[in-house]
């Protein structure tokens, strides 16, 4: 990657405007991702968006900070326009990011690509787990399978969640639930979060006290989906691989799980079934 982060000007946005959020939603598009105007809304909400302009204003680089509470911060989004690349904006976009999150005194973590892990790790950033996207092509509608009416529990499953991942992120769960194509499905053992993307529906998170609860939850999170489906599930889960692989769901990319320094996340890592995505953790 070209080292010209010294010419590019990194803006930090302010309320999402509808020329910037076309912008934004272009890059997505361009770069074969799956978020939604709804995920960049959260990010400007909760978080930053930053973004670089061309000479006409137009958005060819971007990067986001999501808090996790006081101490935690997730980057990602670390796109740029496919014509661009290679020439340093992500780069700048990165450090614009990372320079937000130290300065409001939070660790910083991602989950970065493989090309990204090479990277990142130049900066100081630490691995700490290995993931696996797992993708399942679309398929005709099941019948739908019933489901309780009745509204999740939004602090009882932050709580779970903010004990997983070592980090409270309320705000999020409950932009996730409070969107009409969610759904929730939950047992004694835990909960997975269904999300429909701008491609493929996303599983995540998904909690469990153990992997068979994991296996069961993944089972009716996917069970009256008819569209593409992802999860991205940690690689030590061998019994819910299995299951995945039985579902017809099939190995897409890989992600690390990334700390800036030697400080892990404090979480109950073993109860992480299934990441609410590599741009949310």
């Amino acid at each position: 990657m070209a080292n010209t982060d010294a010419a590019v000007v990194v803006e930090t946005l302010g309320p999402l405007t509808p020329a910037v959020q076309a912008g934004l939603d272009a890059l997505v598009l361009q770069s074969g991702w799956n978020q939604t105007p709804q995920d960049w809304a959260i990010f400007s909400r909760e978080g930053s968006v930053c973004v670089v302009r061309d000479a006409q204003s137009r958005i060819i680089a971007s990067g986001a900070v999501l808090p996790h509470g006081p101490q935690v911060a997730w980057i990602s989004m670390i796109l740029v326009a496919p014509d661009l690349r290679g020439r340093g904006l992500g780069r700048a976009v990165f450090l614009h990011c990372l320079a937000l999150v130290k300065a409001g005194g939070r660790t910083a973590c991602l989950d970065a690509t493989p090309d990204g892990q090479r990277i990142y790790s130049q900066f100081g950033f630490a691995p700490v787990y290995g993931l696996t996207r797992w993708q399942r092509a679309a398929r005709p509608q099941a019948v739908p399978a019933a489901r309780s009416q009745q509204l999740p529990d939004a602090q009882a499953l932050a709580a779970l969640d903010a004990q997983a991942l070592g980090a409270p992120r309320h705000a999020l769960l409950a932009d996730f639930l409070a969107r009409p194509d969610a759904a929730c499905v939950r047992s004694s053992e835990g909960f997975a979060i269904v999300r429909r993307g701008r491609i493929a529906h996303q599983i995540g998170p998904l909690l469990a006290l153990n992997e068979a609860g994991a296996a069961e939850l993944m089972k009716r999170a996917v069970q009256d989906l008819a569209g593409p489906v992802f999860i991205d599930v940690p690689d030590e889960r061998a019994l819910l691989a299995c299951q995945l692989h039985d579902a017809g769901f099939t190995p897409q990319r890989s992600f690390m799980r990334m700390v800036l320094g030697d400080q892990p996340l404090q979480g109950q890592t073993h109860f992480i079934h299934a990441i609410a995505g590599p741009e949310f953790g």
